[in-house]
């Protein structure tokens, strides 16, 4: 862990939030821990290598809500609807991806089978709810969402980067709710991260937040990031 590299990144986030609009300009900026290259999610996306190459990353978080309700409160069951219906939409994605590869010579690395909020899709919130297990934020949101991460390590197809479940409280509408409602904290989400990957995503924090205080935090990120060998980001 280093203390003066948190400082820095803390530093970076502040000024980041002071010059740009609304302080938007921190979607476009995260810190991360043990990120491999060839993950295809921005901000933390990197290549390395001389051969160019690419990777696939989706906005899956419909395919929770299609999923998860039909188990009707069975773990086990919810979590092969998700290897299922995953699949079944990955699978053509990867022929593709493979088609492509051939056809212009570049390398494919694979899909980060991630579930990520788009637009208006329906909220992460009411998918995990539809387990029976509570509110989010309540006791077993952290098995929902090992639950989830779970099925994604069991796809049929080629995955890299992340391959777990981002819970972005300003780009989910129920997170957005949960989070005006008091109904989980940072460190909920941090605890989180430790059985679904990503780290903290879009969460907002006070603008006159110390210094010392944020790069804390990133050490927390950190510190569970290399402990656990996983990758994770903190934006």
């Amino acid at each position: 862990l280093d203390r003066a590299a948190a400082s820095r990144l803390a530093d970076a986030i502040l000024t980041i939030s002071q010059t740009t609009a609304g302080g938007e300009g921190n979607f476009q900026f995260c810190a991360s821990f043990n990120v491999p290259p060839k993950t295809p999610f921005f901000p933390a996306s990197y290549h390395e290598g001389a051969s160019p190459s690419f990777a696939i990353g989706c906005e899956t978080s419909e395919l929770l809500a299609h999923a998860m309700p039909r188990a009707g409160g069975d773990l086990p069951r919810a979590k092969a609807l998700l290897v299922d219906t995953f699949t079944d939409q990955l699978l053509p994605l990867q022929a593709i991806a493979r088609q492509l590869s051939q056809a212009h010579g570049l390398q494919y690395d694979g899909i980060d089978a991630s579930v990520a909020p788009m637009g208006d899709a329906s909220p992460l919130t009411g998918s995990f709810e539809s387990l029976g297990l509570g509110s989010f934020g309540q006791s077993g949101t952290l098995a929902a969402a090992a639950l989830v991460t779970g099925a994604l390590k069991e796809l049929p197809v080629d995955t890299c980067g992340y391959c777990g479940l981002m819970l972005p409280p300003l780009e989910d509408a129920g997170l957005a709710r949960g989070a005006a409602d008091g109904a989980y904290r940072i460190h909920d989400l941090l605890a989180y991260s430790a059985v679904c990957g990503l780290g903290l995503d879009t969460v907002p924090v006070p603008g006159d937040v110390p210094k010392a205080k944020l790069a804390a935090l990133l050490l927390d990120v950190a510190a569970l990031a290399f402990r656990l060998n996983k990758p994770l980001t903190a934006r």
